[in-house]
């Protein structure tokens, strides 16, 4: 079996920081953005299992060229990342919702020249994704933690999934729409009982998965009150041991 390649195309400037920050599976091939021509050879030739790619340069005619030729030929067990950087921090998340940037072009207009292509769609919602992600990542307070397993509560306008939590917030994936800046009633079932919370919206994407799953909100929650001894009890209850890492440089 092949080794797993990892090819990654960013501004020279940017490739240090990124690998510094980031882990890829495999054998990293870094390629300066001008060089695409080659980046696309090498993919060709190697078959990766990632394209990583910075996503401002993916919103430019090449960059974007470059991600719709590769997901065009549409290698098995291979996926394409846009990475942001915020405030010196990188992040990554993957392209797509199971469609390959050809299919999946709503917006994407021909460029005059060697059949460039513009920004699709696709990247663009990726892209404000990944940076309220990040963004969310970096201005993080105090540790977060998995939960241990699927974990539902009830918010006033229905229900959610808890994904992580820390005695500051917590990360929700939600079926009503959530707006940043909103205040909401969060409960949170603790075995027989019940832990009722306020807590404001900090930041929300709206997710497109797979279309076998219902498109949801992913929204980062901030608590108020003197609820933290409280809220650390019940992480050590729910959640796992370690804290999620939060990368940086």
């Amino acid at each position: 079996m092949p080794p797993d390649i990892t090819i990654l195309v960013a501004d020279p400037s940017k490739i240090a920081a990124i690998r510094e920050s980031l882990s890829f599976p495999g054998r990293v091939m870094t390629f300066a953005s001008g060089s695409v021509a080659s980046a696309m050879e090498s993919v060709r030739a190697y078959r990766p299992k990632v394209l990583a790619i910075d996503a401002i340069f993916a919103q430019t005619p090449p960059g974007a060229a470059l991600v719709d030729r590769v997901g065009a030929l549409a290698i098995p067990g291979s996926s394409i990342l846009l990475l942001v950087e915020h405030d010196g921090r990188w992040a990554a998340t993957p392209l797509g919702n199971g469609r390959t940037p050809a299919q999946s072009r709503s917006s994407a207009v021909a460029a005059p020249q060697g059949g460039l292509v513009a920004p699709s769609q696709q990247i663009v919602e990726t892209l404000a994704r990944t940076a309220a992600y990040a963004e969310a990542v970096n201005t993080r307070r105090a540790p977060r933690f998995l939960v241990r397993g699927p974990l539902d509560v009830s918010i006033e306008s229905g229900c959610a999934s808890l994904v992580d939590l820390s005695v500051l917030g917590a990360q929700i994936v939600s079926l009503p729409a959530l707006r940043p800046h909103q205040k909401i009633n969060l409960a949170l079932p603790d075995n027989e009982d019940t832990m009722n919370l306020i807590a404001q919206v900090a930041w929300s994407t709206f997710e497109r998965p797979q279309p076998q799953t219902e498109p949801h909100y992913r929204v980062g929650l901030e608590f108020t009150g003197a609820a933290q001894q409280a809220l650390e009890a019940y992480r050590q209850r729910h959640c796992g041991d370690q804290p999620i890492p939060v990368r940086g440089r």
